[in-house]
Order: C-alpha cells, then sequence, then structure tokens
C-alpha cells in the first residue's frame, strides 16, 4: 500500500433531494427528484401516502445554473 496522500475528489454530478412529511407521523422522507407520482411508505410508521412530484424542468434548470455540480465547489477549500 502507498502512504502518499490521496488529493480531495471534486463531485462528478449532483440530484436534488426533496423532503415529504408523513402526513400520519410527521417523518420527514427524503426523495431524490420525483418526477412523477407515487406511493411512499414511511420509515417510521409504515404507512403508505401519495405524494406531488416536482418539475422535470425546475430540477434541470437548477443541475444546469451548478454545471451538474460543478459550479458549487467551495473554491476557497480548492
Amino acid at each position: 500500500m502507498s502512504s502518499r496522500p490521496i488529493d480531495p475528489v471534486k463531485p462528478v454530478s449532483m440530484e436534488l433531494v426533496f423532503f415529504y412529511a408523513c402526513p400520519f407521523c410527521n417523518n420527514e422522507m427524503p426523495v431524490v427528484s420525483p418526477l412523477s407520482p407515487t406511493m411512499l411508505n414511511c420509515d417510521v410508521c409504515r404507512q403508505r401516502f401519495p405524494i406531488v412530484p416536482v418539475d422535470e424542468h425546475s430540477v434541470q434548470f437548477i443541475k444546469l445554473m451548478l454545471q451538474d455540480g460543478q459550479a458549487a465547489i467551495d473554491t476557497d477549500y480548492m
């Protein structure tokens, strides 16, 4: 094994996470950019509930503005 230090790795892409509160127990559930209506199973109470999808164009816009994560890098760190 090499004892050479490893350089920090930059992000290669990004995703947006949206949080949905379970209507039964208020547990906040993370969902990666849900683009179509679906049902979630709550991790805490195990109840199922429908969620409202997010707008695909809004997600694409944010990813474009941040160059799929490249523009979000902390330049002071690098």
